[in-house]
Order: C-alpha cells, then sequence, then structure tokens
C-alpha cells in the first residue's frame, strides 16, 4: 500500500502546486515574486525527491537470492544466507542471516494487517523452497 500512498501525494503535491501558482497573483497584499516561485519550485522537487525514496521500498526475488531496498540502505542476500524469516514485534518482517545479521525488510509492513502476514508467509515459503533446491 505503501507505493500506492506515496504515488498518490506526489500527484496531490503537483496538482496543489499547479493550484497555488495559478492562485499566487491574487494573494491581495503580498505579491509573488521570482524567489518565491523558485523557492516552492525547489520545496516541490524535494518533497518528491523524498516520495521517490519512499516509493522504491522493495523486494525482489532473483535466481541468485534476494534484494531488499530500504529507506538508506539496499542489501541483496544470497539464498545460502538466510536462516530465516520473522515478523517480530516490530513494524516491519526481520531476514535473520548467517553471519548473525538481521535486515528489515520495509517492503512488509505489519500496519498493512492481513496483507502483510501473508507476504511474510509467503516471503518464507519461497525462501524455503529456494534452500532445498
Amino acid at each position: 500500500m505503501a507505493r500506492y500512498v506515496t504515488a498518490g501525494l506526489a500527484v496531490l503535491l503537483i496538482a496543489s502546486t499547479a493550484v497555488l501558482f495559478a492562485m499566487a497573483p491574487s494573494f491581495g497584499i503580498y505579491a509573488w515574486g521570482t524567489v518565491d516561485y523558485i523557492g516552492t519550485v525547489i520545496l516541490l522537487a524535494f518533497f518528491l525527491w523524498l516520495l521517490w525514496i519512499q516509493y522504491q521500498v522493495r523486494v525482489e526475488v532473483r535466481d541468485e537470492g534476494i534484494y531488499i531496498k530500504n529507506l538508506i540502505y539496499a542489501h541483496s542476500l544470497e539464498w545460502g544466507q538466510i536462516v530465516g524469516v520473522d515478523f517480530g514485534e516490530g513494524p516491519w518482517v526481520r531476514i535473520d542471516t548467517t553471519d548473525g545479521h538481521v535486515v528489515s525488510v520495509m517492503a512488509i509492513q505489519s500496519a498493512d494487517g492481513d496483507y502483510a502476514r501473508r507476504e511474510a508467509v509467503r516471503l518464507a515459503t519461497l525462501i524455503d523452497r529456494k534452500q532445498s533446491a
């Protein structure tokens, strides 16, 4: 759901900025100048960049393993590196690795309820199948 919300927010942000620009000359005592327009475009670009980062959060299944893209970090894990999948008490699914690290999977969030639980089970099942193949 986060991807849909992010895309919707981006469209809403662009539309709101367009409406703001259309109404800006009629604000009354304050007339917008070039600096105001440039500042607004820079602020819009910054917010769209943040939304793009959120939109890229995902899990990709590949032949050699899985690729996890979170907000800041990305992880590539081979099938043999994965010990298990846990939906613990945190907000995201976590993957335990053979080197003792825990990798959060922000693409599967507990806030999504039953859908998130099904996706966590699906990911765990896929990992089990790939490791036993």
